[in-house]
């Protein structure tokens, strides 16, 4: 039985590097039989989260009215998460970094339905060849899997890709589609 794996397209730029690899990593696990969603998520409006507390206090895991809803249960569906961003100013594109704000309703002990358990993945692409500059979104990322309780599945960090399409020509996206493919 294949994996319902959702990959959150993160990237501002339409068909940009880091949406290649999500494009890779979802012909990977296409090619294993697994179902695979992919939602742009620049093409919703999601605010940040208000850390108003107010969690599930509407039947529903946060009490804004914006897109974060539809994204709600997708993840909730969902067995693979995957992350495909741009690094941007040493972190996650703010689009990836406001739906991670908003899974705080599933970590509140107050929380309705759980989404522990899953597995996730990250894909990112960097115009940089200094590894040092990952650490703030490396670091988010990790204790992001640590707190939600989902196991990390891998990565692939696709260096020096910054024009539109650089990635394209490059080992990453076979590792990105190796990845999908597991």
């Amino acid at each position: 039985m294949g994996k319902n794996i959702l990959i959150l397209e993160g990237s501002p730029r339409s068909n940009g590097n880091s949406d290649l690899l999500a494009e890779a990593y979802a012909a990977g696990a296409r090619s294993k039989g697994h179902e695979v969603s992919v939602l742009k998520v620049p093409g919703y409006k999601i605010n940040g989260c208000f850390a108003c507390n107010m969690c599930w206090s509407m039947g529903s895991p946060c009490v804004q009215s914006d897109d974060m809803g539809k994204l709600y249960a997708e993840i909730e569906q969902a067995d693979l998460i995957v992350f495909a961003s741009p690094l941007y100013f040493f972190g996650l594109s703010a689009q990836i970094k406001c739906v991670i704000d908003r899974l705080y309703p599933y970590y509140v002990e107050n929380s309705v339905r759980q989404v522990k358990g899953k597995e996730c993945a990250l894909l990112v692409s960097c115009a940089t060849d200094e590894p040092e500059e990952l650490k703030g979104l490396l670091s988010t990322y990790d204790i992001m899997t640590k707190y939600m309780q989902w196991q990390d599945t891998g990565h692939v960090i696709a260096f020096e890709v910054d024009k539109k399409g650089e990635v394209r020509d490059t080992e990453y996206i076979e590792q990105a589609r190796n990845l999908g493919a597991q």
